[in-house]
């Protein structure tokens, strides 16, 4: 990968032989992209799949496989690297080796490897996981002390850590290759979740908190929205008490996007019924049925608010797709 954009590589074992797929995804893959030597006692049963993508100064993996270890030698330390892996299970289980430390990880759990120095990180079952390798000065200058990284678990604050874990899976496939802004407003907000739920404190804190924290809750509150839109009782006050805060708070991260609460859903709503009102398998549903499941508990309010977003009838919408 190299460091424009959003690089990205896709490798899986499924599509090559039993005897290759560990050969493989060890030499093409692992020790080429992230110098990594790997060892297994089942190579022929080995199973991977991994991708990876590029966004700024971060490489970000995501990764499933069956049981393998992974070393970081002596040799490979030597190279000057000296950046951080972090890595986040999804499920599954791992132990890490480092710095005369051994440490459990479970779903759910994150914790750091140091490419300063030697150590291992052992997929111990079928797992999913995210890394993420990070230089260190990106991280660093959010501690008012020395930080050793090596073993260091984002334990400090969990709230911090979930948020991190659904900002990679929400926005891992976002193209923001066209716009350097939002590759280093992405970066800059993964860093700071991940320096929150390492325990960072002071003044670097609360720019953490005010930058990452606030990103990956809108991007967290846009999802809610749209998987829930269908549901007539949607509202701010519902969403803002699953995600422990305000509705007035869940306003004002919307008024970033130049659109309120009631324009999301509504959008989310007739995007849903066009797409019913297109699809023959449902030309015999009435529109009135159509409207009630995307979640409009008034037949004339969805006519208007469709004619006043298109400017035709919900019925023009079927029409055109059957002629078609």
């Amino acid at each position: 990968m190299n460091g424009n954009g959003s690089a990205r590589l896709s490798f899986d074992t499924a599509a090559l032989a039993a005897r290759d797929r560990f050969p493989m995804f060890c030499e093409e893959v692992v020790r080429r992209y992230t110098g990594l030597d790997l060892r297994t006692q089942d190579q022929r049963g080995f199973r991977a799949a991994l991708e990876l993508r590029r966004v700024g100064a971060i490489d970000i993996g995501r990764i499933a496989t069956s049981p393998v270890n992974s070393t970081l030698t002596t040799s490979l330390v030597r190279d000057g690297d000296d950046g951080l892996l972090v890595t986040l299970l999804d499920c599954g289980r791992a132990s890490q080796t480092q710095r005369d430390a051994d440490q459990a990880l479970q779903a759910g759990e994150g914790l750091v490897s140091d490419c300063g120095y030697p150590g291992e990180l052992n997929i111990l079952a079928n797992s999913e996981f995210w890394n993420l390798k990070i230089p260190r000065h990106k991280i660093a200058p959010l501690f008012a002390r020395p930080m050793r990284f090596a073993g260091a678990k984002l334990d400090k604050d969990i709230a911090a850590r979930r948020l991190l874990l659904g900002y990679i899976r929400e926005a891992f496939n976002l193209d923001v290759q066209a716009s350097a802004r939002a590759a280093q407003l992405y970066e800059q907000h993964i860093v700071d979740l991940i320096a929150l739920a390492l325990g960072a404190g002071g003044e670097a804190r609360a720019t953490a908190e005010d930058r990452g924290v606030r990103s990956a809750r809108l991007s967290a509150i846009l999802k809610a929205i749209e998987g829930g839109s269908g549901d007539p009782a949607l509202s701010a006050v519902v969403i803002a008490r699953r995600f422990g805060v305000t509705p007035r708070y869940v306003h004002s991260l919307l008024e970033e996007t130049g659109r309120s609460f009631t324009h999301h859903v509504l959008e989310h709503r007739l995007e849903k019924a066009t797409a019913l009102l297109r699809d023959p398998q449902r030309q015999s549903c009435r529109i009135a049925d159509i409207a009630g499941e995307v979640g409009f508990n008034d037949l004339s309010h969805f006519n208007r608010a469709f004619r006043r977003r298109y400017g035709v009838t919900p019925s023009d919408i079927r029409n055109t797709a059957l002629t078609a």
